[in-house]
């Protein structure tokens, strides 16, 4: 009963300052006990409320899309080779596959490439090479471009011939981001 004491010390003494609000507020008896039962529902409630909006949390935006492209770039560049121009249909393929592992229709992995291939080819003219790149778990695009890198395949495929890329990603129900990164030429 803390606000009890507080407030009804000070009450009395005349040199001391206290706001009318303050002072009129009934913090004694059922209402101090209706105030802490209130508090005691309300916080677990809004935790849990928190955390269900953060397991469902929507896609990375846009910001870490252009992080993980300008990483990726900067590594191609450090090469003496040009940078990759995003492709909205590649994005769209990417973010499809990247939500598909989130939510578990597909495994983690390549499954569905082919798929994915033929799809490229009918949106790009003059289509003639395509690669993937995925992976989970990695906070940035610094990040995911950096496990890439030490992975040969991977490496391979960030260095390729290639002049358009897609990226996408998706959270799964943990939170964890799934990375999709497309390549044709």
């Amino acid at each position: 009963m803390f606000f009890d004491i507080f407030f009804n010390n000070n009450k009395n003494r005349s040199n001391s300052f206290s706001p009318p609000l303050v002072q009129n507020l009934p913090l004694g008896g059922k209402s101090f006990y209706l105030m802490k039962r209130v508090l005691l529902l309300t916080c677990p409630c809004s935790i849990a409320l928190l955390a269900c909006l953060v397991s469902f949390s929507p896609a990375p935006g846009k910001s870490l899309t252009v992080d993980v492209l300008n990483h990726a770039n900067q590594f191609r560049r450090s090469k003496g080779l040009t940078a990759l121009s995003l492709h909205e249909d590649l994005n769209a393929i990417a973010e499809k596959h990247s939500s598909n592992m989130a939510k578990g229709r597909v495994g983690f992995g390549h499954g569905g490439f082919n798929k994915r291939y033929h799809e490229a080819k009918r949106k790009i003219a003059g289509f003639n090479g395509f690669a993937e790149n995925v992976a989970y778990g990695a906070t940035s695009g610094k990040e995911v471009v950096t496990l890439w890198k030490n992975s040969p395949g991977h490496r391979r495929n960030m260095l390729g011939q290639y002049k358009y890329t897609g990226i996408g990603m998706a959270k799964d129900r943990k939170g964890r981001i799934y990375y999709t990164q497309v390549f044709a030429r």
